[in-house]
């Protein structure tokens, strides 16, 4: 009976161990709905965000369509300032022109005429039809001169009005140009504010994901430890259960045994009594208690989640930063994609499908993870060779910054987040930091 006692204790102090575990598993699942809550209302303030986004585009587009209006406008104010000063210094010209002409008409009148009226010129007339003459040859110069006289007055009031209208369109074209210079600012806002928004959103989206992603895996883990201790207090019953069987056999065959022995010993004293003797001293018979002693307990067996496998590093120290190598873009001169990549591409692309596990290509340490408007979520390793690795267009990333990772450690997954046409991961590497890149292609003996 000490061997059963002994296992009876043994099953509660298992029952009183794995009391925690399922706390500890019970309160994970408390935190991943704590953080399934937040994502939800990181996710909600991210839809209303994406509406505001949306918004600030369309202001976006109608402050450009302003822009090249007002620059057009500019461009036609200008043209016609252009063309209204030729026009003034062109009158300008005639003006002067005129004013020696009229100057000179009037030199003639007082050198040919020396009269002061048409009356001294009759009077010194040698005859009729002289002094007829000389008044309408005078008559005719002064209406000449009459006549200049109306258009010099007609073109210096043209002058004024042109000069006055040159001036209020470099009004027009100073106002304008402070417009413009006003919408372009409104459009660097909108667009620091388009850029901000996004990375904020996605930043802390990231963050509460990688943060659940966390718990999950503790609570996956405190899952693995309960389950393991709820077998193995299971085998401890059943242990238990042929311990009190072998027991209580034991027991039922003592008491036979000695039931049997008594019911002998009386028979004999009967005897005894019938043939009047004195009955001589029983010896009575001894039993063996059957203890069977239970089964050692076993050994708890523990169950390997599993990881993913990255692929084997090349000669050169590289690993494939995928576990399958399909090449949609490779590393030079190109088509632009988007309109905003350029024709070089430093980089390679490679296919797959969303979440598809991406692996740090070499050891070493993370020098930026974040969301990048072209990159998108990205990571960039700094390796102790002096090289730098890119993993572009993640879905997701679950280091940080600062963090020391090795070859094969998942970074993330394949997504198409920022410039990005399609789910792909843009894999890079270069010699300094977002600069001197190189074709990855060699290095990972492709």
């Amino acid at each position: 009976m000490i061997k059963l006692k002994r296992v009876v204790t043994v099953s509660i102090l298992l029952a009183i161990l794995s009391g925690p575990l399922v706390a500890n598993a019970d309160e994970l699942d408390d935190k991943i709905k704590e953080q399934n809550a937040k994502i939800e209302t990181i996710q909600n303030n991210q839809n209303a965000a994406q509406a505001e986004l949306a918004a600030i585009e369309a202001n976006v587009a109608q402050i450009e369509n302003d822009v090249l209006a007002i620059l057009k406008k500019k461009n036609d104010e200008e043209q016609k300032l252009t063309d209204l000063n030729k026009e003034i210094e062109e009158l300008k010209v005639v003006i002067a022109k005129r004013d020696e002409q009229i100057q000179s008409q009037a030199r003639d009148v007082q050198t040919n005429q020396g009269a002061g009226s048409i009356i001294d010129i009759v009077v010194e007339s040698k005859s009729v039809n002289e002094a007829i003459e000389k008044a309408i040859a005078v008559n005719t110069l002064i209406k000449a001169n009459n006549d200049i006289m109306q258009e010099q007055t007609k073109d210096k009031e043209k002058l004024e009005v042109l000069q006055k209208e040159s001036e209020e369109r470099l009004v027009v074209i100073t106002e304008k140009t402070e417009e413009l210079k006003q919408k372009q600012e409104d459009l660097v806002a909108a667009k620091l504010d388009q850029e901000v928004q996004i990375n904020e959103l996605s930043a802390s989206l990231a963050t509460e994901k990688s943060q659940k992603q966390k718990f999950e895996a503790q609570k996956a883990e405190a899952e693995r430890k309960r389950e393991a201790e709820l077998k193995a207090l299971a085998e401890q019953k059943a242990k238990e259960e042929a311990a009190r069987k072998v027991a209580a056999e034991a027991e039922a065959k003592q008491k036979a045994a000695a039931e049997a022995a008594a019911k002998e010993q009386e028979q004999n004293q009967n005897q005894a009594q019938d043939q009047n003797q004195t009955p001589s001293q029983d010896t009575g018979k001894t039993v063996d208690d059957n203890n069977t002693t239970p089964p050692a307990g076993d050994t708890n067996d523990t169950v390997d989640p599993g990881t993913s496998t990255p692929p084997p590093a090349t000669g050169g120290g590289w690993q494939a930063p995928l576990s399958s190598l399909v090449i949609t873009s490779p590393y030079g001169n190109r088509v632009d994609p988007t309109g905003s990549s350029g024709s070089f591409h430093d980089g390679v692309d490679f296919a797959g499908s969303s979440g598809t596990p991406v692996f740090a290509s070499k050891g070493g340490t993370v020098v930026e993870a974040g969301f990048h408007w072209s990159a998108g979520n990205h990571v960039i390793i700094q390796h102790p060779d002096g090289y730098y690795s890119y993993y572009m267009h993640l879905s997701s990333f679950n280091v940080s910054n600062g963090q020391s990772v090795s070859a094969g450690t998942v970074l993330g997954g394949m997504g198409t987040t920022g410039n990005s046409t399609g789910v792909h991961l843009h894999f890079g590497i270069s010699t300094a930091l977002w600069s001197g890149f190189v074709n990855p292609a060699p290095l990972l003996g492709l």
